[in-house]
């Protein structure tokens, strides 16, 4: 993640997963009560592979706490339908754990959001992808958009951190300004545009071209730019396009600040400082490249996996820059964007290829600004 606000303030950031250990995305249940246009994971109300036991999940909070993660973000399908989600949170409080939960939203009730603020849940993350219409139809949920909003009130007057996370495609991009205007009238502080990754029904056709993702970036962070200016709580991030980092870089006054803050999130995060548990028990680089396992925890502990030495693909994605091709190959800017590699393996079959959802411009390629500044 790219902290937006942070790099406009001019705060020089050290991301803390370098102190800690990786950020740890838990799938607790491949099962949703959606069908979403863009979900990794293909989950659905129907049939799924067969999840973690209670017991084995409970067991595994111990494994993540020797990880050191920064926090452990709940993730599914929809943790809110995992039978024992309340126990496994519990658990992972119990250890030490700093708990997130990323849902739909549309499952939180009132008695839902006393129960997760009495579960002491540090934050709970609602995806919000476009205006009630385009967003019911996208969720494929007639009422979805209002449910999501009224569960991030009942979070909100719960005392419960919330925030809006919003995925850009070419379907809902003029829908963003009014998710984020909507997302600071209700009072929510945190705001984070993710960049479509092309996984599980997620796909290359639903993305923007290049010309108008700049577009919309520039807007994006100018409007970002005045809404932090009256509001230095509000906090805004970006994930998956590590590009958003060099493209910014125009907008900022402190540029060697916000280069130092851009440099301490270098790039792709994958096998590197994120993991990610699916609910099967196999353990994968990140969310997005679920056909490259790295074990499983039914058949080894999950710290013997993560710092499996012998492990090619792990130590390839820990020294990324030196088997980058193409345009990544190339690029100056390497060392602290690198590309998704997830999205450049699902377009072009290669897992060091170059990301097709690069957005730079020649001139914003080039070195010399960069260079100057930190010389």
């Amino acid at each position: 993640m790219i902290p937006i606000t942070k790099i406009f303030k001019g705060e020089r950031t050290e991301h803390t997963a370098r102190k800690m250990g990786p950020l740890f995305v838990w799938n607790v249940t491949s099962r949703c009560n959606l069908s979403c246009g863009h979900c990794y994971r293909d989950s659905a109300p129907g049939n799924q592979p067969v999840d973690l036991t209670d017991e084995r999940c409970l067991s595994l909070a111990q494994e993540i706490k020797s990880l050191n993660p920064p926090i452990v973000l709940l993730t599914g399908g929809e943790p809110l339908l995992r039978k024992n989600i309340f126990d496994i949170i519990k658990r992972c409080k119990d250890v030490g754990l700093r708990v997130g939960l990323s849902t739909n939203g549309t499952l939180i009730d009132e008695n839902m959001a006393k129960k997760i603020s009495a579960a002491g849940v540090d934050y709970v993350g609602i995806s919000v992808d476009g205006k009630k219409e385009s967003h019911d139809r996208f969720r494929g949920l007639t009422g979805a958009f209002d449910a999501s909003w009224q569960g991030i009130q009942y979070l909100n007057e719960h005392g419960v951190k919330t925030g809006v996370r919003f995925t850009l495609t070419k379907a809902n991009s003029k829908d963003l300004w009014d998710i984020l205007d909507k997302t600071v009238q209700a009072g929510v502080k945190r705001f984070c545009l993710y960049h479509l990754v092309y996984a599980g029904r997620g796909s290359a056709d639903q993305d923007m071209a290049a010309q108008d993702k700049r577009s919309v970036m520039a807007k994006f962070f100018h409007k970002v730019q005045e809404i932090s200016s009256r509001d230095a709580q509000f906090d805004v991030l970006t994930t998956d396009n590590p590009a958003d980092g060099i493209f910014m870089l125009d907008l900022v006054k402190d540029k060697a600040s916000a280069i130092s803050c851009v440099m301490s999130h270098q790039g792709c995060s994958a096998g590197d400082r994120v993991v990610y548990l699916d609910s099967t028990g196999d353990v994968y680089p990140c969310q997005f490249l679920r056909d490259c396992s790295l074990g499983n925890v039914l058949e080894k502990p999950l710290m013997e996996i993560w710092q499996d030495t012998n492990n090619p693909l792990l130590r390839q994605l820990r020294n990324k820059k030196d088997f980058l091709e193409g345009k990544c190959g190339v690029c100056t800017h390497k060392e602290i964007c690198g590309g998704c590699r997830a999205r450049a393996k699902a377009y072009h079959g290669s897992l060091w290829a170059e990301d097709p959802a690069c957005y730079l411009t020649e001139d914003q390629l080039s070195a010399g600004k960069i260079k100057e500044v930190l010389v």
